[in-house]
Order: C-alpha cells, then sequence, then structure tokens
C-alpha cells in the first residue's frame, strides 16, 4: 500500500481525533437562551343570572386574547365549576367567555366543565388558561475561568453571554425561538 493511501485511510481518525468543545468558544452554546411554556389564568365570578360580563371582566378577557395573540402557545383553556343539577348554566358561563375570546381574535378555545364540591375552578367560577411562550435569560457575570488568557486561546467564560441575554429580554414573542411563524 502506497503512503498517500494509508495518510488518506488515517486522515479522518486523525481529524476525528482534533474535535474540540465548541461550547468554549460558540456563545450561543455556552449561554444558551431557554424558552419555556407557562400560562397566564384569570379567574372569572360568575354574574347573576341574565346579567352581562361587567366592563373590567371583558376588559381581562381583552387582555388575555392579546396575549395569547401576541405568545400563544396553544389553544386557550376556559373551565367552568358547577353544582351537580347546574352544568347547563356553567356551561353557558364558560361558552360567553369563549365567544368573548373569539371576539377578540383568538381561533382555538376549549370550553369544559367541573362538577363537584372539589371542581377546580370551585362551582360559581371560571378559569380563563393562555398558554403562553416565555424566554428565560441566562444568567451573566459569572467568570469561571478568570479574564485573563489561558493556554487553550478560549474566551472567558463570560463571553457573550451578554449578547444572548439581551436577545431573550428583546424577543416580541418567544415562539419565534422554538418555531418558525407560517410566512405571509
Amino acid at each position: 500500500m502506497s503512503p498517500i493511501r494509508v495518510i488518506l485511510a488515517l486522515s479522518p481518525l486523525l481529524l476525528g481525533a482534533c474535535a474540540a468543545d465548541l461550547t468554549e468558544h460558540d456563545y450561543r452554546l455556552a449561554h444558551p437562551i431557554a424558552v419555556e411554556e407557562k400560562a397566564a389564568v384569570a379567574l372569572f365570578a360568575r354574574p347573576p343570572q341574565g346579567a352581562a360580563l361587567s366592563d373590567a371582566d371583558r376588559d381581562r378577557l381583552g387582555r388575555l386574547a392579546e396575549e395569547s395573540l401576541r405568545r400563544g402557545a396553544g389553544p386557550v383553556e376556559v373551565a367552568a365549576g358547577a353544582r351537580p343539577g347546574d352544568e347547563a348554566g356553567a356551561g353557558a358561563f364558560a361558552q360567553t367567555l369563549a365567544d368573548t375570546l373569539r371576539a377578540w381574535g383568538v381561533a382555538q378555545v376549549n370550553v369544559s366543565v367541573a362538577v363537584g364540591p372539589d371542581a377546580v375552578p370551585p362551582p360559581g367560577t371560571a378559569q380563563v388558561r393562555v398558554p403562553v411562550w416565555q424566554a428565560r435569560a441566562p444568567e451573566c457575570g459569572t467568570f469561571d475561568r478568570g479574564l485573563n488568557p489561558d493556554h487553550s486561546n478560549a474566551p472567558h467564560s463570560n463571553w457573550g453571554c451578554s449578547i444572548q441575554r439581551n436577545k431573550a429580554l428583546m424577543v416580541q414573542n418567544p415562539a419565534d425561538l422554538v418555531r418558525a411563524r407560517e410566512s405571509s
């Protein structure tokens, strides 16, 4: 076998042994932006029979709808609590809340009724749960390796952290960090 063939055969093995740990050199890997799914939750008291939603409740629903449209991570859940025999009234109240959310532009709203004294939410109330994405910024200011150069020619341990922190704090829709939006 010729020496050139031996070198060519061994070169992938030799180059594979030189693989570097990129987390020291790439600030996006060293300080990742985490995206968490959280929920904005509001409780609404059921108005008396025949009464409409109060202006304050409509305003709260409007803010929840805006949050769903801005940072939504899934369908909005509307759950009403009911005593046994009052499922129809609780369901009608939950449907009123769902219709109000749809009027504000929310497309996906799931409605449910929980029955019993231990129901969540309690009887006579309704819970609106809006799942939202939230970006968690990395904590900066740690200098594990110090600021002085070392023999590995790696940057200091806090290098690039402020860039990633600023991205996490400024992102308008954290869902963009998880998945791409539909094209328009």
